[in-house]
């Protein structure tokens, strides 16, 4: 009976660099607002302070203030900006990846510190060219072809104990692409299982002696 529906995901195992950079994003964003928001604080008080008269009478130019006013502002937006944009890339160190079969449908997510959910492919069967796994002489075949572009969908450089790294040639709008899963067998003979075209397997799928 075959399997209308299969989900893996790919969870990053060491958390710690990522973590690392995460906290340095995030103290960068702290900075950056704190440090914008007191130069802010700053060129509003030199607006409303007050006016010399007799300076004015003889005739003072503020043309020197104005131009310091304009560069605190110039330099607060700025810090608030850089505030604002670490705050946003902190998450994207914290990765994983999801991959979701549907009869007819292959779906690839990109999961952003279980936060936001972004669909990156979705391939129906048409769409998908060869199966493999990833260091066989298909693969490195493919891998060097000028025209198909790797991209890794995972954040592991070694995969789990019971998963391995697969790759999905597929026909793409944005053009060829050589997607790299990091999955079980049991998601692979899914997808190979419940397309019509039994030539989407590499020819050496089954040798085993591949460099990770």
């Amino acid at each position: 009976m075959q399997e209308l529906f299969c989900e893996e995901s790919a969870v990053m195992r060491d958390t710690r660099k990522a973590k690392r950079w995460y906290n340095i994003f995030r103290v960068i964003s702290i900075i950056g607002f704190t440090l914008g928001i007191l130069v802010l604080l700053f060129t509003i008080l030199l607006l409303f302070m007050p006016v010399d008269a007799e300076a004015v009478e003889e005739g003072a130019d503020f043309t020197g203030v104005l131009i310091q006013m304009a560069i605190f502002l110039v330099v607060s937006i700025l810090l608030i900006l850089t505030g604002v944009l670490f705050k946003v890339k902190k998450h994207n160190f914290l990765l994983s990846y999801d991959y979701t079969y549907v009869i007819g449908e292959l779906r690839l997510a990109k999961v952003i510190h279980d936060r936001k959910r972004k669909i990156l492919y979705r391939l129906t069967d048409e769409q998908i060219v060869q199966i493999g796994r990833v260091g066989s002489d298909s693969y490195e075949k493919l891998k060097r072809a000028p025209d198909c572009k790797e991209e890794i969908l995972t954040p592991n450089e070694e995969a789990e104990d019971d998963k391995e790294f697969f790759y999905i040639q597929a026909a793409t709008k944005v053009g060829k692409r050589l997607l790299i899963l990091e999955c079980r067998m049991n998601f692979i003979a899914t997808v190979y299982r419940n397309n019509q075209n039994r030539r989407i397997l590499e020819p050496d799928f089954n040798k085993k002696a591949y460099s990770k």
